[in-house]
């Protein structure tokens, strides 16, 4: 009896990896989307505002307000081991983050012209960045 039982133990330890794995991908695939949809929002505010300064100010605003949830969104996948999460998860969060960071960061590029011509709103566009950088920080 307890030899079976020996026997059966390495196999149950595996699937409840293999279930808390899965409840894990699920978990930050939720996330993913939450910061996915906050980012276009976000650049939504920017680029559809009537001057790109007052874009910035309420992508800014929005930030602010979101800040402490998506942080603590992002700090709650950050706990997660290695063996809880899929490789494709593990490649999602790789993509999302690059692909987000990339679309942020690109406002400075879209906005050269307003930065050169205007040091106030280029000091805010830089710090609507910084933030949006922020809220990734390990």
């Amino acid at each position: 009896m307890y030899r079976s039982i020996k026997l059966m133990l390495p196999f149950a330890l595996a699937a409840t990896l293999v279930l808390t794995g899965c409840k894990k991908d699920a978990e930050i695939s939720r996330v993913l989307a939450d910061f996915d949809s906050f980012t276009a929002e976000l650049l939504k505010k920017v680029e559809s505002a009537q001057t790109p300064g007052r874009g910035v100010d309420e992508a800014q605003k929005y930030l602010d307000e979101k800040k402490s949830e998506l942080r603590a969104k992002w700090d709650s996948i950050k706990s997660v081991k290695n063996f809880q999460v899929s490789d494709e998860t593990k490649k999602r969060i790789q993509e999302d983050l690059k692909k987000n960071m990339m679309s942020v960061y690109g406002l400075q590029s879209k906005y050269i012209d307003e930065s050169i011509k205007d040091a106030a709103f280029k000091t805010r566009l830089d710090k609507l960045v910084n933030d949006y950088k922020d809220l990734y920080e390990v």
